[in-house]
């Protein structure tokens, strides 16, 4: 799997880009105010956009070694930031971060250590969540528009990089023009970095209206009222955070089962990326939204609706994927009282009783965790969360479509199509999905 030269300059860019807003956004919520991430003037970390797109490019090596491709990040982020501490501090006299008293290394101490951790969970984040859906978009762009942006972009860089070495140098010499001239690039980038700043804190006031009130003393962007309860009731963020969390227990609690019973420890996830079973996710905001206003009726009422509810939703959840995938990722054909194999009474008894335990303790019990959580760390954690699941649903439909073309020999051959087979063979495929069948 290789890349053009026009794909890898886009990377980059798109990347430094995302690293730089990243850095800024994290800053402003602890700082309050700007704070420009990296040496130049534009809005891009070279950094950032230089060890995600090696890394894009040395992880098609490892399309399904995952610890691999986190240990070749933390090596080389280590050695990227290594050499640009170096670099920044020798060649332009400034430096532009400290890991470890006078050492460069970024795996100095524990600090270092636990900083370079996140960083490159993040790069594989990135790589596994992001970069497909950027290749595709560049095989969409015209190849004479995609050298176009590109050569306007390296311009830009270029211009922004020249300036940046003469001022640095200029200003070591005690150069008059070079410190009018820094200061006036100071000001622009300044003013338009608080203006990106200060429509993140417009959001937050509007989410927020406490904080408006808070002064900007530099230690973020206030407080919340002691008073203010995130995600209470029934809305979005608590039925997004119901599905999120049932998703991942229902398929811890599937594995379990599956271990204890059959002895085989096999995947039960719904999608590529994560533990999330997305029939138990689905199943929890069903209950949630039905069942939840019951708990004042009788359990017998309560287990009635759980049985009917739960058997019709699994029955349903079958002859969805069937009908859109093609497949059926289970069959109960060779249990009683099983109706067309996609559910059976004893299943259904199941849901039953869980929909009473549900109802009497689980959701109670998951609410309270919920309300919790800071309710500006609950919103911005919950937007990452549900960002994380569109992308990583995404990619789960379209493996599971260039999976499906490649066992029906239907598979068209093109770059995009070599990029998907790449990435997800049969055998991340089959172990995802160990049950998964083909039906006519």
């Amino acid at each position: 799997m290789y890349y053009t030269l026009w794909e890898l300059i886009l990377f980059f860019f798109v990347y430094a880009f995302l690293g730089w807003a990243l850095m800024v956004a994290v800053s402003a919520f602890r700082t309050g105010r700007f704070v420009n991430p990296g040496l130049l003037n534009g809005p891009y970390s070279l950094t950032c956009g230089t060890v995600v797109t090696i890394m894009a490019v040395l992880a098609t090596s490892y399309a399904t070694n995952y610890l691999g491709q986190f240990v070749l990040a933390v090596i080389l982020i280590s050695v990227v930031t290594t050499c640009s501490g170096y670099f920044s501090e020798h060649a332009l006299g400034r430096r532009l971060w400290d890991y470890s008293g006078r050492q460069y290394f970024a795996l100095s101490g524990l600090k270092g250590l636990a900083r370079t951790a996140v960083f490159a969970l993040a790069t594989l984040l990135v790589v596994l969540l992001i970069q497909p859906y950027l290749y595709i978009l560049c095989h969409l762009i015209p190849v004479l528009a995609l050298q176009i942006i590109d050569w306007v972009l390296l311009a830009l860089l270029a211009c922004d990089l020249i300036a940046t070495l003469w001022a640095m140098r200029a200003i070591k010499k005690g150069s008059r023009l070079a410190l009018d001239v820094s200061a006036s690039l100071q000001d622009a980038r300044m003013t338009w970095g608080s203006r990106l700043v200060g429509s993140i804190r417009r959001r937050l006031w509007k989410a927020f209206p406490e904080l408006s009130d808070a002064p900007n003393d530099g230690t973020g962007f206030g407080e919340t009222r002691k008073d203010r309860v995130f995600a209470q009731g029934i809305g979005f963020y608590k039925i997004f955070w119901m599905f999120f969390l049932c998703a991942l227990l229902g398929d811890w609690i599937e594995t379990v089962y599956v271990w204890l019973v059959h002895g085989v420890l096999m995947s039960r996830s719904s999608l590529l990326y994560g533990t999330f079973s997305v029939v138990w996710g689905l199943g929890g905001v069903l209950f949630t939204i039905v069942l939840s206003p019951l708990r004042e009726r009788s359990d017998r009422f309560i287990f009635l609706g759980g049985f009917l509810i739960g058997g019709a939703y699994e029955y349903l959840c079958s002859v969805f994927t069937e009908i859109v995938f093609g497949t059926v990722f289970w069959d109960y054909s060779d249990m009683p009282f099983n109706i067309q194999g996609r559910t059976n009474l004893l299943f259904m008894f199941f849901w039953g009783v869980l929909a009473l335990v549900w109802v009497k303790a689980i959701y109670p019990l998951l609410s309270r965790g919920i309300e919790k959580i800071p309710p500006v760390v609950g919103t911005v954690l919950t937007w990452c969360l549900v960002v994380f699941m569109v992308l990583n649903t995404g990619l789960t439909a379209l493996a599971m479509g260039r999976y499906t073309a490649r066992t029906q020999g239907t598979a068209e051959q093109s770059a995009v199509g070599e990029f998907l087979d790449n990435q997800y063979p049969d055998e991340l495929i089959e172990w995802v999905w160990p049950n998964l069948e083909f039906v006519e």
